[in-house]
This record gives C-alpha cells, structure tokens and sequence, in this order.
C-alpha cells in the first residue's frame, strides 16, 4: 500500500504541501514531543533530587541524635546513677528524684529531642516508674522486651496508644541499650525521641503537592514516620523496589499510578520515600500537551494557505514551464515551438526562470549548428589520418630483412643493433597500451642498452639483480629505459671501462622498487634538489629519452605522490635513483588518469 502510494505521480501542489507540513508541523511535533518527555522526566528527577537531598539532611540529622545519644550514655552522670553497686543505700524515693531531675535537666537544655530514661529492670524501680511514666511493669511492651533481649539499637514510632499523657502525636526515636565503660554490663535503656515538630521542618519541605505522601521506612519495611500518620508495614509491591540505596519508578500504589522515589538514611537503615501521584505530578505538563495540540492545528491550517498561496504564484508558473520543455524536448528543441508568455515579463525568480529558458534554448540551438559543423570536420581529419597512416607490421618487416640482408653477408654488428632496434620499436609500443609487465620492460631496456653497447667506443657493464617474483607484475612501460640512459650518459660516460651500472629490482613494503646505481661522479646538491622539480629549468636539458622528470611525473600523475623518483647521490660516489612502482592488479592493462 505504502509502496504503490509512493509511486503514484503526486502534482507539485500536493508535493509543495507536503513538504512544508513535514517541514513545519512534523518537527514542531517532535520538538512538543521531545519537551514534554523531557519536562516530565526533568520533574520525575527533580523530585527524586529532592528527596536524595532530605535524606542527605536527616542522614546527617540522625547521626548528630544518635551522637548525642553517646554522649549522654558516656557520661559520668548517667553512668554513675545506672550503677547498682554505686547506689546500693540509697533510699528508692532519693534515688527516682535524682534519675527525675537528671532528665529534666537534659530535657530543658535540648529543644531538639527528649530523653527517657529506663532502668534496666523497672520493676526494681517502682517509685521512679510510677513517677517518671506512670507505669511500673515495663516487660509488656515489645520495643522494650526487643532491647533488652537483644541490645541491638533501633529506631521506634511511640504513639498515643503506648502513654497518651506523653504523646499527643506518633514520635520517632532512637532507642539504645546502656552498657558500663569498665565491664560493658547492660545498665539500662536510654530513648531519645526526635520531636516531630523538628522532624516535618526537614521533611515537609519535599512536599510540594497535597496527594504527596512522604514516609521513613525501617529495614523491616515498618513504617516509622509518616506525613499522613498511617503506620504498619509498607505495601508489599513496594518492598522490593526499596532494596537500592536510590529509587525512581513509576508503579501502581494504592490502586493509583503514582511516582515512587526513594533514598538510604544512616547507611541503608532507614529510607525516605515519597508517593506522588502522577495525574498531581504531570498537571503542569498536561497543561503544556493541550497548548501543543493547539499549536499543531494552527501550523497544520498555515501550512495549509501558505501552500495554497505558495501554489498559485509559483508552482503553477512552474508547471507551465515544465509543460514547454515538454513540447519543445518533441520537436528537438525548434525555437519556433517555444510559445510566448507574460510570465517572461516577471522581474521575480519565476521571470529569471522562463528568461532563462528562451536564452537556452537559443544557445542549444546555437550549439546544435555548431556541433554539426564539428562532426563534418572531424570526419575529415579521420579520413586524412588513414590516408597517411603507416602500418607498424610494414616496419618490422624492413627492419627484418636488414637484419637478415646483414646477416647473409656476416655483418653480425649490424645484424644485431638492427635485431635490438626492432624488439626496442615493438616493445616501447607495447600494442598501444600503457602498462606492460616487468620481464618486457626488461626486455626493452636490454634491447636499448645492446644498442648503446654497439654505439659507445668502451664496454658498458651492467649488472642485473631482479627478483623472480616481481617479472609477471603489471609495471608501466617506459620508466626504466630514461632512468639507465641517464646513468650512461650522465653517469659512467666519462669513466671508460671502469664504469659500471648496477640495476637491483624487487617488492618492498611500498610496492615494487627498482634501484639504478652508477658509479659516476655524482650529482651536486643544488641540481639533485631541482632535478625532479617540475619548474626547474634542468626540466628541458636532455638529451633523448624521456627524462627523469617525465618518469617522475607519469608515476605522480596516475599512481599519486607516494610513488614516483628518489635520488641518492654523493660528490665522487656515484648516484642511486630509486624508483616506486605500485603492485597492480594482474589483470591490469590501462591507466585511469
């Protein structure tokens, strides 16, 4: 369906339309799209921030209570009067008024928390119990049976139901067993209830919506403190999700989809948590989804009228100049099947446009006529070229019968330099062709350097050291031949019988390399530096052959400057050219350049 929609011809105006819906409205979409994702995980981290924060807050809070508990269990005082053995005498009622007083004392200096005191057996102290709390048997109560069965410290909810004279609201607090510094025997319990009015300042703050419920949940997943009041174990799809010390996810509570984040208090004993209702939390961001929808059917309907407006002054003009190039494409672009228009009078792009087609179609003309003209010509040179072609096989065959005229009447020397002069002819053309292989190129330089040998007066030596490997590769035609007759005659002329040419070839990392060495006087510093310099004026002094910047440029031009000529040389030493041959393909015959 997709694909046949694709190819059914759509006119300009419904393409022009669609576009710039695409170009407006899709992106306009993305971007509403792309903003209210983010805005709604920026809230979602927001209040994930926010309560990591408290929980920064009360950690630090909780381990200042649980310091001062310390403290007050270290202290002499407190130490002495839990002592039996220090208050074996003394009288029960002088006894309960001292432990009264110590914690009045501590109660009235502190506006953070309160302190209660508890003998470790209350029942050996009645008078202070019915005094101080109003009870005398304590052993019923489980946070007291659990401290003084265990010694374990842990944090406790105290409510109304436990003394309702002493809570008028649920209070948290942490509660200690008290030990002797000198023997570590239990004295005692010591509570120290957090007042709740100081707990809400560090809490409330994160509630920033009235359906937010925020809570301190304990290791035994029991609620501790809550914002709503309600205590007892948490929901069992929640306790699973507080096992990480930082919670953000979106879960059902309650029955309502809602945002559950927490984080570890006091080393992962304790966890602040927060329930936010998403339809609460997302209001600000359903508010900015309806102002998108408003905006994206008001860039739907401009697109719309721009469209429609768009169309009539432009692709229409358009069309009808689509609809000329047709009609004059049929009639092979005859400028009187071109028809006139007032849209050429246009001073708009639309005008540029039609303008432009008349004078095209006068220069297409223009360039018809001319190109006929140059097809005639051409026919003629084609036909002048094979009239005085000469056939190379006519050539070989004279030289072949000079060779065998010379033969008959035992001139071997010419016999052989003519026999040498063909082979050079034939393999130098190579069949048209610019690549050839390394064993005919070694073909060709011996059959120049036998000529040289019958040429020059004194014996040329040359040693050939060519790897096996290396004689089938493809190797362009006609690079060592300039680079020897350089070494001849710039290199060994002067030097007689002692001059000798040394021609290594072979594959290194770079490719195929061949080294040309002589052991002629050397190349000054000055001309070795221009010779392969282009500009140079050394460019045009040579003396037959192709010249070492024509090998260096063939090379640059077809195989890139990684390949090409060097030049070694010392005063008195002689000179190294080394040349850079890539390895081709075998199937190689032409160049690409």
């Amino acid at each position: 369906m997709i694909k046949r929609w694709l190819r059914y011809p759509m006119s300009m105006r419904y393409r022009f339309m669609f576009v710039f819906f695409i170009l407006i409205a899709v992106p306009f979409a993305l971007v509403g799209y792309i903003a209210l994702s983010k805005s709604e995980k920026t809230i979602h981290n927001s209040n994930l921030d926010s309560v990591v924060q408290t929980g920064k807050n009360l950690d630090n809070f909780f381990y200042y209570v649980r310091n001062e508990q310390d403290k007050i269990m270290a202290s002499d005082e407190l130490q002495t009067l839990f002592n039996d053995e220090l208050n074996d005498g003394i009288d029960e009622i002088d006894y309960a008024n001292k432990l009264i007083s110590y914690t009045d004392t501590l109660n009235y200096a502190n506006k953070l928390f309160k302190i209660r005191l508890f003998p470790l057996n209350p029942a050996e102290h009645p008078v202070y119990m019915k005094s101080a709390y109003d009870v005398v048997d304590m052993n019923q109560v489980p946070w007291f049976e659990e401290i003084v069965a265990n010694g374990r410290s842990f944090w406790n909810v105290f409510g109304a139901e436990e003394h309702s004279s002493l809570f008028v609201q649920s209070t948290l607090g942490s509660v200690k067993r008290l030990h002797s510094l000198k023997t570590f025997q239990p004295l005692g319990i010591v509570v120290m209830e957090i007042r709740p009015s100081i707990l809400a300042e560090f809490i409330y703050p994160v509630k920033q919506l009235d359906n937010q419920k925020l809570m301190l949940v304990n290791k035994n997943n029991e609620i501790i403190y809550s914002t709503d009041d309600k205590y007892g174990e948490i929901e069992d799809s929640l306790k699973p999700e507080l096992l990480a010390s930082q919670v953000s996810k979106t879960m059902n509570y309650e029955g309502k989809s809602s945002l559950i984040s927490a984080s570890a208090v006091m080393g992962g004993e304790l966890r602040l948590v927060s329930i936010v209702p998403l339809k609460d939390l997302n209001n600000p961001v359903a508010v900015l989804n309806k102002l998108t929808l408003a905006f994206l059917v008001f860039y739907f309907l401009l697109s719309i009228f721009l469209a429609g407006y768009l169309t009539v002054k432009y692709t229409s003009p358009i069309s009808s100049l689509v609809r000329q190039m047709k009609v004059l494409a049929r009639n092979n672009f005859k400028e009187d099947s071109l028809s006139r228009t007032n849209l050429v009078e246009r001073s708009d792009e639309v005008g540029w446009l039609y303008r432009g087609m008349h004078n095209m179609i006068g220069e297409i003309n223009k360039l018809l006529k001319e190109t006929k003209e140059s097809e005639k010509r051409k026919k003629q040179l084609e036909f002048q070229v094979l009239a005085y072609q000469i056939n190379p096989h006519f050539l070989y065959n004279t030289l072949d019968t000079i060779r065998w005229k010379a033969e008959a009447h035992h001139i071997d020397e010419i016999s052989e330099i003519v026999s040498s002069l063909g082979s050079l002819f034939r393999l130098s053309l190579n069949g048209g062709k610019e690549i050839t292989n390394v064993r005919k190129e070694l073909e060709l330089l011996k059959a120049y350097v036998n000529i040289e040998k019958v040429r020059q007066s004194s014996l040329v030596r040359i040693t050939y050291r060519i790897e096996e490997e290396i004689l089938q590769l493809p190797f362009m035609r006609l690079v060592l031949q300039p680079l020897v007759e350089n070494a001849i005659r710039h290199g060994i002329a002067d030097k007689g019988d002692a001059g000798m040419i040394l021609i290594q070839g072979g594959l290194e990392e770079n490719g195929i390399c061949f080294r040309i060495t002589d052991n002629g006087p050397g190349i000054p510093e000055e001309m070795r530096q221009t010779l392969l310099d282009p500009a140079a004026a050394t460019k045009n002094d040579r003396e037959g052959g192709l010249g070492l910047i024509n090998v260096h440029e063939r090379l640059r031009h077809y195989f890139g400057e990684a390949y090409g000529l060097e030049i070694e040389s010392e005063l008195n030493k002689g000179t190294t050219i080394v040349l850079w041959h890539p390895i081709l393909p075998e199937d190689t015959t032409e160049l690409d350049g």
